[in-house]
C-alpha cells in the first residue's frame, strides 16, 4: 500500500492509503484540482488527473477553470506569468492600477493628488500582499501625483499671488 499526500487549502495532509483517499474523493472533500502525490511520481499532480484517485465510475468533478482559478500546487498561477500580466489586470493590486491611470491623467494637475494618494495605497497594499503586483504603476503613479501637486500648488500660489496683487492695485475691496 503507498502512502499518499495530498494538498488542501495550501497545507499538505497526509499520509493516507488509496482507499481513504479514494473516499475523499467520492465525498467531494477532496476535489479535482487538488494536488496529489505518491512514492514514484515526479511532481504533485491535480487529483483530478490521476489515474485511480477517483474510483472507477465516480467522475471527478470538472477541474477550475478560468480567469480566478487558482493553480494546483507547485505550479504558477496565471499572476505569474509576465506575459499575461502584460495583457490583463490578474494578480495585480486594484491600487496600483488605479494610481497608474491617474498618474497618466496628472498632466491635466487636477487628478494629481487622487493619483498620489492611489500609489501610497497601492504601495501599501502590495507590501501586505506580496502575491499581489503593480509596483511599477504604482510608483510611477506616486511619482506622477507628486509633481501634479506640486504643479496644481505652484498654480494656486500664483493665482492667489496675482488676486492679491491685483487687489493691492486697486485698493482693495
Amino acid at each position: 500500500m503507498a502512502d499518499w499526500f495530498f494538498v488542501q487549502n495550501g497545507a499538505q495532509q497526509g499520509p493516507v492509503s488509496l482507499e481513504a483517499l479514494q473516499q475523499l474523493a467520492v465525498s467531494g472533500r477532496l476535489g479535482a484540482g487538488d494536488s496529489v502525490w505518491t512514492a514514484g511520481m515526479s511532481t504533485w499532480q491535480p487529483a483530478g488527473q490521476t489515474a485511480g484517485v477517483f474510483p472507477p465510475g465516480a467522475a471527478p468533478p470538472p477541474l477550475p477553470i478560468g480567469y480566478a482559478s487558482p493553480a494546483p500546487y507547485g505550479q504558477p498561477s496565471l499572476g505569474e506569468s509576465a506575459g499575461v500580466r502584460w495583457l490583463l489586470p490578474v494578480g495585480r493590486s486594484g491600487w496600483a492600477i488605479a494610481a497608474g491611470y491617474l498618474g497618466l491623467l496628472s498632466f491635466i494637475l487636477f487628478p494629481a493628488p487622487l493619483a498620489l494618494i492611489c500609489g501610497i495605497l497601492a504601495i501599501r497594499d502590495i507590501r501586505k500582499h506580496p502575491d499581489r503586483h503593480g509596483m511599477g504603476r504604482a510608483v510611477f503613479g506616486l511619482i506622477m501625483g507628486i509633481l501634479g501637486t506640486i504643479a496644481l500648488g505652484i498654480m494656486f500660489v500664483a493665482i492667489f499671488s496675482e488676486h492679491s496683487a491685483h487687489r493691492a492695485r486697486v485698493g482693495g475691496y
